[in-house]
């Protein structure tokens, strides 16, 4: 990853002027570039090909020193279907910092070259195609639509991107997958650098490439080939830190410590910032030290909205924090200099702003010290002895800054605490779930039934559901319930407003519906099963539970299986049927290694039957060892979840 990736806002005036300076220019291929033969022969099927293409040849070569990629691509249009996407050739760069050299582009049919070169009119397209969440990156995509492509024919084209952002003040970092979704018939990668330089490097799961490092003049030069290189096999529900396909890594830094020191660089401050403007908005001069850090939180997280510009060296550098506070906006890195700054100014010295990766998070000291790996930028700080961890880029949450929730992504470069290592992160396990009861009075065997629904969440839950319910008007809300219950019950009506109530300051958030549901019975004496009739039937499915219970083929996996953690979720289902009943009361527990699901069944009057479940997960992810044992325990549970009871007419 090359930047640190904030959700960020366009500022469109700038387009014009990007666009303005954008080029690209027709070169010979690079002299450092050594010419890779296109495969005579493949065993690739169309078949097994997504899309109706693939790569015949997949060429890189990078040159560290000259920060240039060399792409050379064949495309084998496999298919009619393919047609259509492989005549589409895009090139995606940054203008603030990469020049784009196109080389050739060939067309090879009946095993005949036709040069296409000249024919190649590239228009250039901003490429903010995340502008809707506010994301503006200044990049561009260099684009075309070829003419005259047909079945068999193959693509042969070749072009360098150099320049990298100079934020990173030269300091080089390379993840390369060496597989990808599609089957390629030869994977060539091939990298030089001055032989004085000393990178360090890996290839990982790479026993069945041919792997070559070798000094070769003045360069260390590294080549891997992979021949038949079959697709990547990515398993649903793996979690984005593990890396299931053969991939090389490279970094010219070789410890922790001399990333945190860059990192000091790009976050230091020549003079301290003036925010008295910031204290006369939201102290009144009464605040205890606890509540000046509560209000400044709220301001920082609530009072700049989340926007910024993702350019050039812009994506990593942050904006002064006077700017942040006349502007109003920033992105994540933005608004943690910014609080980590109000924080000091109040007497929190220990106040760092921390990166993470979002994605990779434990594991990603696996991707070598480098200024590259993080993608999130957070903030620590230090207090009574304690410490808290604050992602100001989190808006609407509740509650006290000692239980505020903050996502353990596992490893953190905290700037300004150098160590050789990075730092687990730990934040405070605040907590957090959602509470749910479904109350049904049936007064009868054929008139609708009153059903009221409470939802309660706290903590993290709170604060995901407090910033959907402003997504949403409470019609949309009311609408998206009755859609759920419907797989239920044939009719459905509302018939009062939409409740809600939030206790921002204890963290709460609450929402009570009201409908009638109707039709849900079923008269046995109009069925064909014998043992029903004379009985009315009543069905019920826990349909919420199928959300996180959901029946799953059992397979052996290769990879980790992911789990929706923190679940803490309580779940109450109250029956007042129309008749008397007799019911013996059932208590069932599911304990293993991902989580804990218990059931119990009580009947609490003499028409009155309660359900009462409850489901809490214990970690992010189901090991692939364990995940067939635990699948098939899920299995279980969810099969056995639906209630039926008969009253005899």
């Amino acid at each position: 990853m090359k930047t640190i990736l904030c959700l960020t806002v366009a500022l469109t005036s700038l387009i014009p002027q990007q666009l303005r300076a954008q080029t690209y220019t027709f070169t010979p291929v690079p002299e450092w570039v050594v010419n890779m033969d296109i495969p005579s022969e493949s065993s690739v099927s169309k078949y097994d090909v997504l899309s109706g293409y693939y790569l015949t040849l997949a060429d890189y070569q990078i040159n560290l020193d000259e920060e240039a990629v060399f792409n050379h691509e064949v495309i084998n249009v496999s298919s009619y279907g393919g047609i259509t996407n492989a005549s589409q050739l895009s090139i995606l760069y940054d203008t603030n910092y990469q020049k784009l050299y196109i080389h050739y582009l060939y067309i090879w049919r009946k095993g005949k070259k036709i040069d296409r070169t000249s024919d190649l009119s590239l228009e250039i397209m901003n490429h903010e195609q995340l502008l809707n969440q506010g994301i503006y990156t200044g990049q561009i995509t260099a684009y075309d639509i070829l003419n005259d492509i047909r079945k068999d024919d193959m693509i042969d084209f070749a072009y360098t991107l150099v320049g990298d952002n100079p934020i990173f003040e030269g300091e080089k970092y390379l993840f390369i997958p060496l597989e990808q979704l599609n089957p390629v018939d030869l994977f060539s990668v091939r990298i030089l650098y001055s032989k004085d330089k000393d990178y360090i490097y890996k290839c990982v799961d790479c026993d069945s490439l041919r792997f070559t490092a070798l000094v070769e003049g003045n360069y260390n030069l590294i080549e891997m080939i992979h021949e038949n290189a079959k697709p990547i096999h990515m398993e649903d529900f793996t979690p984005s830190w593990c890396i299931t396909y053969k991939h090389f890594i490279l970094s010219s830094m070789s410890s922790w410590v001399d990333v945190n020191t860059w990192a000091q660089k790009v976050f230091h401050l020549d003079k301290e910032p003036i925010l008295d403007p910031v204290f006369n908005e939201i102290f009144s001069g009464e605040e205890t030290m606890e509540e000046k850090i509560n209000k400044i939180i709220d301001y920082v997280q609530n009072d700049i909205r989340y926007m910024g510009i993702e350019s050039g060296i812009g994506s990593i550098q942050p904006f002064p924090p006077e700017q942040v506070v006349k502007q109003r906006f920033g992105d994540c890195k933005d608004k943690s200099l910014l609080l980590v700054s109000l924080l000091k100014s109040i007497g929190i010295e220990q106040s760092y702003p921390a990166l993470v990766n979002t994605n990779i998070q434990h594991e990603v000291e696996n991707l070598f010290p480098s200024n590259q790996v993080f993608n999130h930028c957070i903030v620590r700080f230090d207090f009574t002895d304690s410490s808290y961890w604050v992602d100001p880029s989190f808006a609407q949450q509740g509650g006290d800054f000692r239980n505020l929730y903050s996502i353990d992504y596992g490893k953190a470069l905290i700037i300004g605490i150098p160590a050789d290592t990075l730092n687990l992160m730990s934040p405070r396990r605040t907590e957090s779930g959602t509470d749910i009861t479904e109350e049904f009075t049936i007064t009868s065997f054929t008139e609708p039934a009153a059903l009221t629904i409470t939802s309660t969440r706290f903590g993290f839950d709170a604060d995901q559901r407090r910033t959907v319910m402003e997504l949403y008007t409470t019609k949309d809300i009311t609408e998206f319930v009755a859609k759920d219950l419907g797989t239920l019950f044939p009719k459905i009506e509302k018939t009062e407003e939409v409740q809600i109530s939030d206790d921002i300051e204890n963290n709460q958030f609450m929402v009570t519906y009201h409908y009638t549901v109707g039709d849900f019975w079923i008269d046995g004496d109009k069925g064909t099963n014998e043992a029903a009739k004379g009985h009315w039937i009543f069905r019920f499915e826990p349909v919420l539970l199928y959300d996180y219970l959901k029946v799953k083929v059992c397979d052996e996996r290769k990879s980790d299986f992911l789990l929706f953690h923190p679940t803490n979720l309580r779940y109450r289902v109250i029956f007042h049927f129309p008749k008397d009943l007799l019911v013996l009361d059932d208590f069932k527990v599911v304990d293993n290694r991902a989580y804990r699901f218990t059931e119990k069944v009580e009947q609490t009057g003499r028409n009155t039957l309660q359900i009462d479940y409850s489901l809490e997960t214990k970690s992010k992810s189901i090991t692939a060892e364990s995940f067939k044992e635990i699948c098939l325990q899920q299995n279980k549970i969810s099969k056995g979840l639906p209630v039926i009871i008969y009253f005899t007419k």
